[in-house]
């Protein structure tokens, strides 16, 4: 069956806003931390790299791009893994590795301590668990939400 494009993209906004909220639960609890240690590495980097208003919505219309990249490729990998929340969890970490793989460079560089990266890590994956998740119960093939 074909990819039921409508519901990809309801679902992927549904997960954006899921990565959005957790994010900036996640900035409150982390922010101080990543500063101290970006400041040691470049005195006034964290500021700079926190932006204005223009990186404010860019980091949002990107949130939103990745929660529909992740219904999309739940949608893609569905006949062969089955609906439901295992499939969901394999999208979601096949995503983190990857994305853990381009992030690895601020620990390698030393602009964060292993144990903050790895603080961070672990949140991002858990962040697309359950954004992956809510657009997976979002999305099905029919016409009807799937309860998957």
């Amino acid at each position: 069956m074909a990819i039921n494009t409508r519901k990809v993209v309801i679902g992927g906004l549904a997960s954006g806003v899921v990565m959005i909220v957790v994010n900036i639960l996640g900035q409150l609890a982390l922010m101080d931390r990543v500063r101290r240690e970006m400041d040691v590495w470049v005195p006034g980097s964290a500021e700079r790299t926190t932006g204005g208003s223009g990186t404010i919505v860019i980091r949002i219309i990107t949130t939103f791009l990745l929660g529909v990249l992740l219904v999309w490729l739940y949608a893609a990998v569905r006949p062969r893994f089955g609906p439901g929340p295992r499939t969901a969890a394999y999208v979601a970490i096949a995503i983190w590795i990857i994305s853990s793989i381009f992030h690895s460079d601020y620990l390698l560089i030393g602009m964060l301590s292993g144990t903050t990266w790895w603080l961070f890590a672990v949140f991002q994956l858990a962040n697309l668990l359950l954004a992956t998740w809510v657009g997976a119960r979002i999305y099905s093939e029919g016409d009807a939400l799937s309860s998957a």
